[in-house]
């Protein structure tokens, strides 16, 4: 401190900037030490929610997987996708197991019961034949048909669990992120405030320390100039 800083008010001025700074300085500090904290638990509940998507991802996966195989199948059963449709339903359906010696055997029993009968060659031994075969391959062919319909609604739960649970997390994740920024953008701007704040106060304490150093100073010397005054006036 000079001798004449309590006339100009430099030492008050001086001090009303630097505790300013430092609590403009504060201000700063706390909003990186938030928005740090905020990224952590950003980071970590993040993490969470991407663990708690994975199985409904693989649900969702699968169940698309599933849906997509047996809705195939049965619209090509049901002549949805035309010839060529037809055609993988006809492969598929006669691959079955069971199915060739299935009807094998029925034609076997047909013919030895016609044979018994001696009309192993005749017309109405064909025709009863020919039905059989028809009449077998029909019953067999709408069991077929009803055995896609289980995996093809399984698949059909499966894909919706699945995509319900994944909306759901990223839903959640969404929303975290928003609340997040919601968030950060309110610390920033009471940061912001109180830091523009500290600062413009800073500036007013060291205009008004220096405004009080010139009001003493004058006051002083027309202090003293009245002393001087009053000692040399006769009395």
């Amino acid at each position: 401190m000079g001798i004449f800083d309590i006339f100009t008010g430099d030492d008050s001025a001086r001090a009303a900037r630097e505790a300013a700074a430092v609590r403009a300085q504060g201000y700063d500090t706390a909003l990186t030490n938030a928005n740090s904290a905020l990224d952590t638990g950003y980071g970590k509940a993040s993490d969470y929610l991407d663990r708690a998507l994975v199985p409904f991802s693989d649900l969702l996966t699968r169940g698309t997987s599933g849906y997509d195989r047996y809705s195939g199948a049965y619209a090509d059963a049901t002549g949805l996708n035309g010839a060529e449709g037809a055609a993988r339903a006809k492969t598929a359906f006669t691959s079955l197991p069971g199915f060739t010696e299935g009807i094998n055997m029925a034609l076997d029993q047909n013919d030895r019961r016609a044979a018994a009968r001696g009309m192993l060659g005749s017309g109405n031994t064909i025709a009863d034949t020919t039905k059989l075969a028809t009449d077998y391959a029909s019953q067999k062919y709408s069991d077929y048909l009803s055995s896609l319909l289980p995996g093809l609604n399984s698949g059909q739960q499966i894909m919706t669990t699945g995509a319900a649970g994944s909306a759901g997390v990223l839903g959640q994740q969404g929303t975290l992120a928003n609340d997040i920024g919601k968030t950060k953008a309110g610390i920033g701007y009471q940061a912001a405030v109180g830091s523009s704040g500290a600062q413009a106060g800073g500036i007013e304490a060291e205009q008004k320390a220096r405004d009080d150093a010139s009001k003493n100073f004058w006051g002083a010397l027309m202090g003293g100039a009245n002393l001087a005054a009053k000692a040399f006036m006769p009395f």
